[in-house]
């Protein structure tokens, strides 16, 4: 008979818009102690959750759960492609995209119990610039929202959505050189996406019809427009029919090169940064990562 699995908990205590101290303890309550052995650890400062991660998997360990929003998904998910250590997730943080994709959505509980049943698929992950993400990245607005929700000490749908509305109304369109399978167009977008999940969070669907496991990744791109345009079809985003629209188009994709003309912002799997003139390429890693779902 086959010893317990050894996994490990990466917890970020400040990811989140609420408090995570219930987390644990719902952890300790309900995790499998007949299939597992584990051990649970928080992390201590940016890039640790990818440093325990790193750790776990020379160690062996059959899985690692990260205990966070996306971008501990991230730091996680980075240490553990093409490894046998799978990566589950428990989601605490404000949006929890890849969560939500994947079907376990936003109750710890339920994501509990999904580990407990321990089954495993192969996804794909991708890169821009060789920066590893899982679910999405892009350039243009979103990455400008999400470069100042960070900066906020406040989380949450109310403060993601009041800081897309304040940008959107001053934001003016950048102009972008996109290269897609040898053909080019040049142009101004308000927002390039390159999606491997669908959704940022928060039931927002960027690119409804994402497989995580197709090898390709959905680039959305959102044209120039009126912004009364942007208005009038916000509600293609929860309704996932955004890509409906006459000034957005969709491209399903293995890699995809733009070329910012001046300085702007990127996003990685919820994280944003400055980004300074110059070429992006993403590139799917097909098959690259287990995941507990």
């Amino acid at each position: 008979m086959r010893d317990k699995m050894n996994i490990l908990f990466v917890v970020n205590p400040f990811a989140g818009h609420g408090s995570k101290a219930k987390i644990p303890e719902l952890i300790v309550k309900y995790v499998d102690k007949i299939k597992f052995d584990y051990d649970l650890v928080f992390t201590e400062y940016a890039g640790h959750a990818s440093e325990m991660a790193k750790e776990a998997k020379e160690k062996g360990l059959d899985a690692v759960i990260s205990v966070g929003g996306d971008g501990t998904v991230n730091e996680v998910a980075s240490a553990l492609a093409y490894s046998d250590t799978a990566l589950g997730i428990i989601p605490g943080g404000s949006g929890n995209g890849l969560s939500m994709h994947l079907g376990i959505g936003r109750n710890a509980r339920k994501a509990i119990r999904i580990i407990n049943e321990f089954h495993t698929k192969f996804i794909d992950t991708a890169t821009v610039n060789d920066k590893f993400y899982v679910n999405m990245a892009g350039v243009g607005i979103d990455g400008l929202v999400a470069y100042k929700t960070k900066q906020s000490s406040k989380r949450g749908f109310r403060t993601y959505l009041k800081g897309a509305l304040s940008e959107a109304v001053k934001y003016k369109n950048q102009t972008y050189k996109v290269e897609i399978d040898g053909e080019v167009q040049q142009g101004k977008f308000l927002s390039i996406n390159v999606a491997n999940g669908s959704m940022f969070g928060y039931n927002f669907k960027i690119a409804a019809n994402a497989d995580t496991s197709d090898g390709l990744v959905d680039a959305l791109m959102v044209h120039d427009a009126h912004k009364m345009n942007y208005i009038g079809n916000a509600w293609r985003f929860w309704a996932g029919r955004i890509h409906k629209s006459k000034f957005a188009s969709l491209n399903q994709v293995s890699s995809i090169k733009v070329t910012t003309f001046e300085d702007s912002f990127m996003h990685v799997d919820g994280e944003g940064y400055p980004f300074s003139a110059g070429e992006l390429e993403f590139k799917v890693m097909k098959q690259s990562l287990t995941v507990i779902c």
